[in-house]
């Protein structure tokens, strides 16, 4: 291969890696993802790929260099007269763009933001919020139609069940023990977990505690229980990998799906490693009507509190077992709800947990 040739090569790895170092840096910066899919690594090699374009091309550099410093060096009549016909052209091109700026700088931030649905703010997340305060919508009660009450269960008839072991009589760390050394674990060692050590974690997050009345571990509006909890398996001493359905009624799993899922994991997180390192990744879904039929506007709300009710207590019951878990906010909907089998409407996926060894 010719120097050239080996130039132009260089060049193109350094503009694809330092691409992707710039994407995802952005993407780590809009969704406050602690780390990306290959950041780090991208990084490191466009520094090694610059440096090595750098040696490659250091008789070009030195000798531009020199022609300027040497250019520096001349009086201002020995200088070509097109340099200052190039500096006044860009003088008098910077007047016009600087005072354009200053116009929009000053300008922009005057407009008034479009009114959505008579409100004025454009931000869903704070519109919802007013819209969904109890008696905000009383007007409204009789032209609209929150459906009646769905199942209380969810299960799969068709899907292979797995029993798993009696969650009960283990005693690990005390409750001010586990607060205390709770915290996010982003790296995981090597080992299965055991089936026990799972079936621990399921029954904290959705398990029945109280058969009389049917109430569970995580509180819940109403006592109605909105959240589903799927399992993707990557080594679980006893299970296949796979993607699981926690039965909550009979404490077992349902088999939806075999095969190794890291990759479509991974990506529906946005390339967040952890997701494929971690032994099993818990996601919590909701079926939304199950707490719409009673409480109408608010219903999202209670939806997304207990959504973080079960995954503190996830954490909590990793941190007593010798886990780690991390709890994962970012990731494409539409993609989590391809892997889970949902349609994104009736229900949803809500959260990732995934838990591994430390």
């Amino acid at each position: 291969m010719k120097k050239v040739d080996l130039d132009y090569l260089v060049i193109a790895v350094l503009f694809v890696s330092g691409l992707y170092v710039a994407t995802t840096g952005v993407l780590m910066g809009l969704f406050g993802t602690p780390q990306f899919f290959l950041h780090s690594y991208a990084g490191y090699l466009s520094g090694t790929v610059a440096a090595i374009h750098l040696a490659l091309n250091w008789s070009r550099v030195t000798a531009y260099l020199r022609r300027r410093f040497k250019q520096s060096d001349r009086t201002p009549s020995q200088r070509p007269q097109r340099d200052s016909l190039v500096g006044r052209r860009g003088f008098l091109i910077a007047i016009p763009a600087a005072a354009a700026g200053f116009l929009l700088g000053r300008l922009i931030p005057n407009r008034q933001p479009a009114q959505i649905a008579d409100e004025t703010t454009t931000d869903i997340g704070q519109l919802y919020h007013r819209w969904s305060k109890p008696g905000y919508t009383l007007s409204l009660g009789s032209l609209l139609n929150w459906g009646g009450q769905p199942a209380r269960y969810k299960t799969y008839p068709q899907a292979e069940r797995v029993d798993l072991p009696d969650p009960h009589g283990y005693r690990g760390l005390t409750l001010e023990e586990t607060i205390e050394q709770r915290r996010s674990q982003r790296d995981y060692a090597a080992g299965p977990l055991s089936l026990a050590e799972l079936s621990q974690l399921l029954h904290a997050a959705s398990g029945i505690t109280d058969p009389s009345r049917e109430f569970r571990a995580a509180p819940s509006a109403g006592a109605l229980y909105p959240i589903e909890t799927y399992a993707v398996v990557q080594q679980v001493t006893g299970l296949e990998s796979g993607l699981y359905h926690y039965a909550v009624a009979g404490h077992a799993l349902e088999r939806l799906r075999l095969g190794d899922l890291r990759a479509e994991l991974v990506v529906a997180g946005l390339g967040q490693e952890l997701l494929g390192q971690a032994q099993v990744c818990l996601v919590l879904s909701a079926i939304f009507q199950r707490t719409r039929w009673r409480y109408r506007e608010r219903a999202y709300r209670y939806v997304l509190l207990e959504a973080g009710h079960i995954g503190q207590n996830l954490y909590l019951v990793a941190t007593s077992l010798g886990l780690g878990a991390c709890a994962v906010g970012a990731f494409l909907d539409d993609n989590l709800n391809v892997l889970l089998g949902l349609d994104g409407e009736a229900e949803a996926a809500l959260y990732l947990i995934p838990v591994g060894k430390v």
